[in-house]
């Protein structure tokens, strides 16, 4: 096919012949045309001309487009010939594979391709060829020029001419190694959860303790494992065994209190008991403990559930408060008939010094005795209070006037430091308190030390402090010391003879007050505290 320039050449050419054309010639004919006549001959080889002009620079356009269509592709481009050489490539193809174009004119698509790969591409090249398939898409690999493998996807089809018969490829080649990379890592991470999903059913299948799941990120759904659904019945809503369930005192527990409602509002449930009710009719107490489920936005999808079965607990607690009960009950007779033995041989004028050793002892085992009935009344909520109208400083100063014999060798000082109110409390256990934190403070400050007794009002309580100077206590035994049984070290190793109640017992008898205790101390001086409500 001849190119534009040598159309126009060639008319140009023409034109010069026709113009220069002698009029000998021209009278030959015997005919000389009009003005008139040259131009209707003239018109259709003019408009040609201009036809061909234009076809020639709507060629050479399509040619440009198709150049920078090809260029600027955003895939890697290839025309590739019936042997497998490449013809043409664009810079994004050179990129993919590392070579440069004048390197690749050189090569076959064989060269460059991953080994394992080239057979697989050989025949679809030569299915397309014959013409059993009219393009294929390959999911293939090529070898950079520095040795390192490219994952790519394949596009090919060939172009045939007008009799059908091929005469190249065109390839189209997408880098898919970012793409390979993803799936990589998305496949791992899968993997990786599958793995912590199994792991975490099969702690959640084997944990010792009853877990419920609670899902609201849909219908609401509960998940228990196999020590769960001894408690549910293997029930899959919450409304199905709410019936089962009571509180400690035995009253029903509505399904918005349930701790995992509450969890399911926020709340975070350290601890509560729970009486589940067995299908036999036996009962059995779980000290249930529940936290809200949040999505990665924080919203709450529902809850966790944990029991543990404290019914073995609660029964050994029971025995033992039914046992110090008895115990001290049975005690008590002796020990006051001990005492009273022990106080009329002190009275004779020819007693000895036994009989008041015999007297401090049996009163010693009577404190204790008393301190143990205490605390079986204090654990079984079985304390009675009887409260009356109290002047606390007048308490106060009374308490001290009848433990002027324990705080013998110190001299205890009162001050009251704002007008305190009337309040209403038990005046007894209040003087057992005052006498406890007498007693210690006599027992453990330094000799010949003064105590010292502040009362205050504070808001809408009254604040009474027990100081005395003395050695002090270490800081890390302070969260201790209003435990029950706890004796400091300093206690136990000069021999002091206790049970290590009374602390705890006066914690007891402040709270069920509805005030607090507390303690602080220094080198050279310990405070106890505690506070009452004010009416």
């Amino acid at each position: 096919m001849a190119s534009t320039d040598e159309i126009e050449a060639s008319s140009s050419r023409e034109d010069e012949v026709s113009c220069m054309a002698s009029p000998c010639r021209r009278g030959r004919h015997e005919a000389r045309a009009a003005p008139g006549d040259l131009d209707e001959r003239a018109a259709p080889e003019g408009r040609d001309m201009t036809q061909r002009k234009r076809d020639g620079q709507a060629l050479r356009e399509s040619e440009e487009r198709f150049r920078l269509t090809f260029e600027n592709a955003p895939i890697g481009m290839a025309i590739v010939g019936l042997d497998g050489r490449f013809i043409r490539v664009n810079h994004v193809f050179c990129e993919i594979v590392g070579y440069a174009v004048d390197e690749l004119s050189r090569l076959r698509f064989q060269d460059i391709t991953h080994a394992d790969d080239v057979d697989a591409d050989v025949g679809l090249v030569e299915r397309l060829r014959r013409g059993e398939i009219p393009r294929y898409q390959l999911a293939k690999r090529y070898v950079h020029k520095n040795g390192t493998i490219i994952p790519v996807l394949l596009h090919a089809s060939v172009v045939r001419d007008e009799k059908g018969e091929p005469i190249h490829y065109i390839a189209q080649v997408e880098d898919v190694t970012a793409r390979r990379r993803a799936e990589e890592e998305r496949e791992r991470l899968l993997a990786q959860l599958d793995t912590e999903r199994r792991t975490l059913q099969t702690i959640f299948d084997s944990a010792p303790v009853p877990l419920l799941l609670i899902d609201r990120s849909g219908a609401e759904r509960v998940l228990a494992n196999p020590h769960a659904i001894e408690l549910t019945g293997g029930a899959a809503a919450r409304s199905q065994y709410l019936g089962r369930l009571r509180r400690a005192d035995g009253t029903p527990v509505p399904l918005d209190e349930l701790p995992s409602s509450r969890a399911m509002r926020g709340e975070t449930i350290p601890g509560e008991e729970i009486v589940v009710a067995g299908a036999d009719g036996s009962c059995r107490t779980f000290l249930m403990a529940a936290a809200p489920l949040r999505d990665s936005a924080g919203k709450v999808t529902g809850a966790v559930v944990a029991g543990e079965d404290v019914s073995p607990l609660k029964e050994l607690a029971r025995m033992r408060e039914e046992w110090t009960s008895i115990i001290a009950h049975d005690l008590r007779q002796p020990i006051t008939n001990i005492v009273l033995r022990a106080s009329q041989l002190a009275k004779q004028p020819q007693s000895s010094d036994k009989a008041q050793h015999i007297l401090a002892s049996a009163m010693q085992l009577n404190r204790m005795i008393s301190d143990l009935l205490d605390v079986s009344r204090l654990e079984s909520h079985r304390l009675d209070l009887r409260h009356a109208e109290v002047d606390l400083p007048a308490l106060i100063r009374a308490t001290v006037d009848r433990t002027a014999d324990a705080t013998r060798g110190h001299r205890v000082d009162v001050e009251v430091l704002d007008g305190i109110p009337p309040l209403l409390a038990d005046p007894g256990r209040l003087e057992q308190v005052l006498t406890n934190l007498l007693s210690n403070a006599a027992k453990y400050g330094a000799p010949e030390t003064p105590i010292r007794i502040a009362v205050e009002r504070r808001g809408g309580e009254a604040l009474v402090a027990v100081e005395n100077e003395g050695q002090g206590i270490a800081p890390e035994e302070l969260p201790k010391l209003f435990g029950r049984y706890y004796r400091a070290r300093e206690v136990k190793a000069g021999g002091a003879a206790g049970l290590g109640l009374g602390l705890y017992i006066v914690r007891g008898l402040i709270e069920a007050h509805g005030g607090r205790i507390w303690a602080e101390s220094a080198p050279g001086k310990t405070t106890f505290q505690f506070t009452l409500p004010l009416p």
